[in-house]
C-alpha cells in the first residue's frame, strides 16, 4: 500500500512532509537551532547542513512514507512556509506489534508556547488512523523536563528507564521510556493471521 503525505492544518500551523521547494526553509530551521539541539540529539556531520543533503533526505523521506516504513514530517507556521519543528515516526511496523517510535523537535524561538503539543496531537491522530497503530513509543533524556511535560500532556505513560540508551552529543546517555496506546484499536489488516482466544473462538 502506497501512502501519501498528510496535510494537517488547523489555522495556526501545518504538519506535512517536506517538498523540494521547502529545502531552503528546512535548512534554515536546522541551522538556526544547531546549538539548541546539540545537547539533546545525536551529532550530525557538517554536510548535514547543506542544501544537497537536505534534498537527499527529503527524497528518502518520500520513499519511506510511500513504503509505510516511516513518516518524517515538518511543522510549519500558519504561512505554510516557515519551518518551526519536526515530527518523526520511525520503526513503523504492522502485525503483531502495530507500533512506531516518535521523535520531535521545535525551534527554540517557539519554546513555551504549547505548539509542540498541538502539532503532535494532529500528527498522532493521523498516524493512529492512517497506519492503524496500537502503540507509539517516545523516549527522552531524564533532565529534559520540557519534553517530559509535552509527552505527559499527550497521555504518554512512563514505562521504564534505559541506562546508556543513545549516543547523544558524543556521550552515552540514559533515557526515560514512555508510550501512548490507542485503546480503541481495531484490527483492519485482512492479511494478519487469525487469532484463537481461550475459548477456541477465531478472531481477526
Amino acid at each position: 500500500m502506497h501512502r501519501h503525505s498528510p496535510d494537517l492544518r488547523d489555522g495556526t500551523l501545518v504538519v506535512r512532509q517536506g517538498q523540494a521547494s521547502d529545502a531552503p526553509a528546512i535548512l534554515a530551521f536546522f541551522q538556526a537551532n544547531r546549538t539548541a539541539f546539540g545537547p539533546v540529539e545525536p551529532r550530525r556531520p557538517d554536510n548535514f547542513y547543506t542544501l544537497e543533503s537536505c534534498h537527499m533526505r527529503l527524497a528518502m523521506h518520500r520513499n519511506q512514507l510511500e513504503e509505510g516504513r516511516s513518516a518524517c514530517l515538518f511543522v510549519f507556521d500558519a504561512d505554510n512556509r516557515t519551518v518551526i519543528g519536526t515530527v518523526n515516526f520511525t520503526n513503523i511496523s504492522g502485525y503483531p506489534h502495530y507500533g512506531a517510535t516518535l521523535g520531535y523537535s521545535l525551534a527554540q524561538s517557539e519554546w513555551g508556547k504549547g505548539r509542540m503539543v498541538h502539532a503532535l496531537r494532529l500528527a498522532l491522530d493521523w498516524l493512529f488512523d492512517d497506519f492503524n497503530l496500537h502503540r507509539v513509543a517516545a523516549n527522552h533524556l531524564p533532565d529534559n523536563e520540557r519534553s517530559a511535560r509535552v509527552l505527559a500532556k499527550l497521555g504518554f505513560k512512563h514505562e521504564g528507564y534505559a541506562p546508556d540508551y543513545l549516543l547523544i552529543d558524543g556521550i552515552w546517555r540514559d533515557h526515560v521510556l514512555t508510550a501512548l496506546t490507542h485503546t480503541d484499536w481495531q484490527a483492519r489488516d485482512l492479511h494478519a493471521p487469525l487469532i484463537v482466544d481461550g475459548t477456541g473462538t477465531r478472531q481477526k
